[in-house]
């Protein structure tokens, strides 16, 4: 209704109370709401259209009003007509200061063009070099797929303003964002650049700086993947314990290869819990324990009641006994080892011929 009332108003030719209408609807619906945005297309081109460029500062007013509070998904439009604007009726500078708010206000899906823009009109109004510290910041302020393709323009300035250094530089930064796997263009330029301006040195420099960003791209992916393997939004989630069979598999998917689940790896140095309880449980192993203790304190008149004693468990072995029996043993005087104490050796005389002729001078003698 209001854009209705402002248009009779205007085809009646009551500018002024249009633009009043125009005002009154901007108040009742200001941004963010959906209405303000026709409402203020509406009223500047009206306007514009009315005063032409007689009454400037009345139109800066009303574009600083609209861009205050304009949603940045919504302002490139007004930004464009302001510097349009500007240009046509006001003062350079001012409207590639409007360009430049463009660049820094728009949504980043924007802003290559928004930047593109800018470089575009500060060459033409100011000369190719004013156009290097717009360069760099469009380098600082996009992304890195875009930041390379920025430096690439900038580069191919370089080299048209015959700075072949300042050129080279430029894609050496600019290298650092650029994968060679995925932007090939960067480096078929780069390749291109060292081949019609370069040597043999500043093109082995290139390989290098080639290999060295494809390998820390490598090295980034690598983690990427081991950091999304779980988680919540890619980010692995540390209160998760791996048991030992999600892990083989884990390894299993991951190198292409098939792991017997049957087979359990051994570690060495760890013995299971459940191990060592049937060790325990084994009745033949107590027994074989109970016959080395037979053999160790030299009891052999132990019965099979004592191993049953241990095996139970009710008695415990008192090894202040063992060890005084073990001292007994030793302190016991001990008959002198002659071939008469030796049961089952007998003796036979040792032949003559193995002394030899030792034998023949002892009889002599």
């Amino acid at each position: 209704h209001v854009l209705n009332y402002a248009s009779f108003l205007k085809d009646q030719k009551y500018f002024e109370e249009s633009f009043a209408a125009y005002e009154r609807g901007i108040g009742l619906f200001p941004f963010p709401h959906a209405g303000a945005v026709p409402l203020w297309k509406n009223y500047l081109t009206d306007f514009l259209e009315r005063y032409q460029g007689s009454k400037t500062p009345r139109v800066r007013e009303l574009f600083d009003r609209c861009l205050a509070n304009c949603p940045p998904e919504d302002s490139p439009e007004f930004y464009l007509l302001y510097g349009d604007y500007e240009e046509t009726h006001g003062l350079t500078k001012r409207a590639l200061r409007v360009y430049e708010r463009m660049c820094s206000s728009v949504p980043p899906s924007e802003k290559y063009t928004a930047y593109r823009l800018y470089i575009a009109k500060a060459i033409h109004y100011l000369g190719v070099p004013s156009a290097r510290p717009i360069y760099e910041a469009a380098i600082a302020a996009l992304d890195d797929g875009l930041a390379s393709r920025i430096c690439l323009e900038y580069a191919k300035m370089e080299t048209g303003l015959r700075e072949l250094d300042r050129a080279r530089t430029v894609l050496v930064y600019g290298a650092q964002m650029a994968d060679p796997r995925r932007d090939p263009d960067y480096w078929k330029a780069w390749h291109e650049f060292e081949v019609s301006h370069g040597n043999e040195e500043t093109f082995r420099e290139m390989l290098r700086v080639k290999r060295s960003v494809q390998a820390a791209f490598s090295t980034v992916n690598y983690n990427a993947a081991e950091m999304g393997g779980g988680g919540v939004g890619g980010v692995p989630n540390m209160d998760d314990t791996l048991t030992e069979e999600s892990a083989l598999e884990m390894i299993a998917e991951r190198e292409g290869v098939e792991v017997d689940k049957k087979k359990k790896p051994l570690v060495g140095g760890f013995v299971s819990g459940k191990k060592r309880t049937a060790e325990v449980a084994d009745l033949g192993e107590v027994e074989r324990r109970a016959a080395r203790l037979r053999q160790v304190t030299g009891s052999s008149g132990v019965d099979e009641q004592s191993a049953s004693a241990a095996v139970g468990g009710d008695d415990e072995i008192d090894i202040d006994d063992i060890d005084e029996n073990e001292e007994e043993e030793e302190n016991a005087p001990q008959p002198p080892t002659t071939a008469k104490n030796v049961r089952g050796v007998s003796e036979k005389a040792i032949p003559a011929a193995v002394f030899g002729g030792l034998t023949a001078s002892t009889d002599g003698n």
